[in-house]
């Protein structure tokens, strides 16, 4: 990921009236600063994929909603546009979906880690996601094959799995879905 616009700090607006945009590249618009990403790895796009297939079959068997995946953009606030590789919105919820994006926060975003993202995941989008209050945040590390659930809380995420290659990990936000991290990276 490379931060394109440092010296200023720009709006949705302007960000969605910018001309610098290159095909075959995904940017951001992260507290402010225009952020462009390269396309993921296949390794990425498998675990994007296996994370997709066990969430949405979950969701639509019980009919809570809808999982999307990456590139959807979704508006937090005046200065943040991020692109989160998975995210669920409840069916109560539906109304933030508006044309092409999503206006307001998810109820539960995946990120999966790669060497060029990973200071932002955890860093300013954690923090974002936190401030907007998104109620579960997943962060996928396809190199140390672990899945970290943080859920928020009294106004911070708190960790509630932490697994590295066996195990499971569950949603809160989704009661009853449980996942083995040995899924997510076959």
């Amino acid at each position: 990921m490379a931060v394109l616009t440092e010296e200023k700090k720009f709006t949705v607006q302007e960000y969605l009236e910018w001309e610098g945009f290159e095909p075959s590249f995904i940017y951001e618009l992260i507290n402010g600063e225009i952020v462009k990403k390269t396309s993921p790895h296949p390794q990425h796009q498998i675990i994007c994929a296996n994370m997709f297939r066990h969430f949405d079959a979950f969701v639509q068997s019980q009919k809570l909603g809808l999982i999307l995946f990456a590139p959807v953009d979704v508006f937090l606030d005046e200065h943040n546009a991020l692109v989160p590789d998975l995210l669920f919105i409840a069916e109560a919820r539906k109304s933030f979906l508006i044309d092409n994006s999503v206006e307001g926060a998810p109820d539960l975003v995946v990120e999966i880690l790669s060497p060029s993202t990973a200071k932002y995941d955890r860093g300013d989008k954690l923090k974002v996601y936190r401030k907007h209050e998104v109620r579960e945040y997943w962060l996928i590390d396809p190199k140390l094959k672990s899945v970290e659930v943080y859920v928020y809380r009294n106004g911070d995420y708190d960790l509630d799995f932490l697994e590295t290659e066996k195990g499971t990990v569950q949603s809160s936000v989704l009661p009853g879905f449980v996942l083995s991290v040995e899924a997510i990276f076959n």
